[in-house]
């Protein structure tokens, strides 16, 4: 999982430095522990470092740049004449990837693979280019008449106070320089969007792939109301990603929406954490238990995905510590049972609970009352289109790579 960002100042008299560092943090829930930058001025300077954006530096001075947070260390990739930044899967070396930007980038059409790219020539461009499955997200904005933007989602624009102005379509690529703003279409779009990043991935204020993220994921909610209602005291989402589906749940339903949980420390993805402890630590910096919403009460836990369910067992266990009589589980997401093979840090079936076990299994494993997932059918419905991958939730890929 990643998330890039170019910037591009149309004067040179900018400097962007500041303006990458803060898109970056307002892209670090797609991954964090690794991030860098390349920033172009006379020539591209470049750094990488084994944290999350918020506790980088860019000392450098330069009017555009690219940069890079997510799980792979080592990006952006730094040639003599070209820098490059990948969210996804390539099947190429990357300095064939290089060397198609320098001399013809339309042949970025033949790269094959499930990705979203930026790249920086030492010759002031910014080239950005997403594969026609859009599997991967992209989009374009700016900041006013001074500079353009690419990211991968609109939260690195909206952070620096920048505009977000459309997604970059499947198949199209996007030339940018001092002078020009270029689009160009390269190959029809096979549209089979990532279903992770609506129910996971993507930030709730995001819009990607034409839908609005915070909506989408109250209309989850909904949808579980209808597949699973529960007679229950109150209902609340692990935040941050499943509180809208707790919003959409209580609507329905009537049961009373709690805010279950307050926060310590950074906010931290414990399905993107390196290893156990952190998953565990992670729990306890994210989620502490508002006692006084949960104490005596038949608690409906909503939760956006399960992997080990390692995290949500914790979770389930400070519920019941805090005085809940009854814990029932409601994952806004199919199971998942398959790994991923296109980036998202999805693991073997052999590390996934839900991949192993039967319902009522993982229910004792984790110390609920009861487990439910969103059915495929209620996927399909709230998303309102199956242009979708499943790959992990079905065990069965799109021809992609």
């Amino acid at each position: 999982m990643a998330g890039i960002v170019g910037i591009l100042a149309f004067d040179k008299i900018w400097n962007i430095s500041k303006f990458m560092k803060y898109s970056l943090m307002g892209l670090q829930h797609r991954g964090y522990s690794s991030s860098g930058y390349a920033i172009l001025n006379d020539k591209i300077s470049s750094g990488h470092f084994s944290s999350p954006p918020e506790d980088i530096e860019i000392n450098e001075h330069g009017w555009a740049g690219i940069g890079y947070t997510g799980s792979k260390e080592g990006y952006p990739i730094v040639f003599d004449d070209v820098a490059l930044v990948i969210d996804g899967v390539i099947k190429e070396d990357p300095k064939i990837i290089a060397e198609k930007v320098l001399s013809s980038p339309e042949d970025l059409k033949d790269v094959r693979g499930a990705f979203s790219l930026i790249a920086l020539t030492s010759e002031g461009k910014i080239i950005a280019y997403r594969d026609e499955s859009g599997l991967k997200p992209l989009a374009i904005g700016g900041f006013g008449f001074d500079m353009a933007i690419i990211a991968s989602e609109m939260t690195a624009m909206s952070v620096i106070g920048g505009e977000f102005r459309r997604e970059i379509n499947p198949g199209e690529m996007i030339i940018l320089d001092k002078y020009n703003i270029e689009s160009k279409k390269l190959k029809e779009p096979k549209k089979s969007y990532c279903s992770i990043e609506y129910i996971y991935q993507a930030r709730i204020d995001s819009f990607v792939n034409e839908k609005s993220i915070y909506e989408l994921r109250i209309r989850i909610g909904e949808e579980l109301a209808r597949e699973k209602p529960i007679d229950a005291d109150t209902v609340t989402g692990v935040p941050d990603t499943a509180i809208p589906f707790a919003i959409g749940y209580s609507r329905v339903t009537g049961i009373p929406l709690d805010l279950g949980f307050t926060r310590t420390g950074s906010p931290i993805r414990t399905m993107l954490a390196s290893n156990d402890f952190m998953k565990i630590v992670g729990v306890q910096l994210k989620l502490n238990v508002i006692k006084s919403a949960v104490f005596g009460k038949r608690v409906i836990l909503i939760d956006d995905s399960m992997v080990t369910g390692t995290t949500l067992k914790n979770t389930i266990f400070s519920l019941r510590k805090m005085g809940a009589k009854e814990v029932h589980v409601l994952i806004g997401s199919p199971k998942l049972i398959s790994y991923c093979p296109y980036g998202v840090e999805v693991p073997q079936s052999s590390e996934l609970i839900a991949a192993n076990l039967s319902e009522e299994e993982i229910a004792k494993v984790l110390g609920a009352d009861s487990i439910y997932w969103l059915s495929i059918d209620g996927l399909y419905k709230v998303i309102g289109s199956k242009q979708l991958c499943l790959g992990c939730m079905l065990n069965s890929y799109p021809k992609v790579i």
